[in-house]
């Protein structure tokens, strides 16, 4: 390609808007054939690139300096001076890229699976089209034995972090756990996920909520231990700025009133005045809605969570099943134990209720918060048994 031809090239502009309007005329059929003659012609395309890579790399002239000027990283670069490399001594691997048989990815890896056997050249050829770029790219890793340097080295490499994004009110989780670690790692929450089941009748949650929620419960289940097995995990201290204007924060998060409520039954909350600039004006007294007395009754009562289905009995928090912001009492009739995963779908935080006498082992049931029939029916219940409980 000369130069007039590739300023030509580079000054072509495109109305992608006009591209699309041409494309809808055509049927389906036809734009997914010519989908396919795209993917090929690209896949040809980058052969010829990596051919010329190796022609100028011969020459002295492919380094990392390319990555700017490519849009790329200088890895990229480097692969792809590797796989021209090889690719010399691979003429089935070759062709079969010419072809359009192979994506960038299952070049790469095959190609470093081939290395300079014309034997491994024809398989690969011919395997390599219907292998996963995953699966190739750990038949690569399995190609080298590691040393205990390299082991070693990943160990070095692990790391756990924690940052949280106001913004978005979370708390991000990264790191990176090594081989036999991160086997293990995985293993536990693989079971844990798979575990939680929904209750009868109700959707499975994506795997995403039920990951977090594993690990929250690793969490709780390791604060518990600490503390009195049989009761309960040690209730956290938080601490909460209360600002002149506007919702109570933890770690500068803005906090619904109803979580604010959920979380007086379970932790010492710390109430901090603060100005409008966040300084802190006043330190109000360490409490706990309900006593540590009243918490320790209603879980040795309970046992275990009372969300029907439910039998986890670590990490268990004290609720209100009439919340309190709704008129509820502190009564031990009105109190149930139920775990953090299905304490924040309860009402006031949550669209369920969950209702009847808690004294009772089947008494309780859940009730969506909008199901007025459902909820007049079961208020006399909720009154005979504060009677009863009297």
């Amino acid at each position: 390609m000369d130069e007039h031809t590739f300023d030509d090239v580079a000054s072509r502009c495109y109305d992608y808007g006009a591209m699309l309007d041409e494309l809808r005329r055509h049927t389906s059929a036809w734009l997914e054939t010519a989908r396919l003659e795209s993917v090929a012609e690209q896949r040809w395309w980058h052969l010829r690139e990596l051919a010329i890579t190796r022609v100028l790399d011969e020459r002295g002239r492919v380094d990392d300096s390319l990555a700017g000027s490519d849009g790329v990283s200088t890895r990229d670069v480097r692969r792809k001076r590797e796989t021209a490399r090889k690719l010399e001594q691979q003429p089935n691997l070759a062709k079969a890229a010419a072809q359009g048989r192979l994506s960038d990815e299952q070049l790469d890896h095959a190609s470093t699976l081939a290395g300079d056997d014309p034997t491994a050249d024809e398989h690969w050829a011919r395997e390599a089209p219907a292998w996963s770029p995953q699966d190739l790219a750990g038949k690569v890793r399995e190609q080298r034995k590691p040393t205990m340097e390299d082991a070693a080295a990943r160990r070095r490499a692990r790391a756990f972090r924690l940052w949280w994004r106001p913004e978005a009110g979370m708390l991000g989780v990264g790191g990176d756990i090594p081989d036999v670690d991160g086997a293990f790692v995985e293993s536990v929450f693989n079971e844990m996920i798979d575990g939680m089941r929904p209750t009868k009748g109700q959707p499975w949650d994506t795997r995403e909520h039920r990951g977090a929620d594993a690990l929250v419960e690793l969490c709780r289940f390791y604060a518990a231990r600490r503390g009195d097995e049989t009761t309960s995990a040690p209730a956290p201290h938080l601490i909460v700025q209360v600002p002149l204007h506007g919702p109570a924060t933890v770690s500068g998060i803005p906090l619904p009133d109803a979580m604010v409520e959920r979380l007086r039954t379970s932790a010492k909350v710390e109430p901090v005045l603060v100005d409008d600039d966040g300084r802190p004006l006043a330190v109000g007294r360490v409490e706990s809605t309900l006593s540590e007395k009243t918490k320790r009754v209603v879980r040795q009562r309970d046992g275990a969570c009372r969300w029907p289905g439910c039998d986890r009995r670590i990490g268990l928090q004290v609720h209100h099943c009439w919340p309190s912001s709704w008129g509820g009492s502190d009564e031990i009739w009105n109190l149930a134990t139920v775990c953090a995963i299905h304490h924040a779908q309860l009402a006031p935080q949550g669209r369920l209720l969950l209702l009847g006498n808690p004294n009772n082992p089947a008494g309780l049931s859940l009730i969506d918060r909008d199901d007025l029939p459902k909820l007049a029916q079961l208020a006399a219940d909720r009154a005979r048994a504060g009677s009863e409980a009297a």
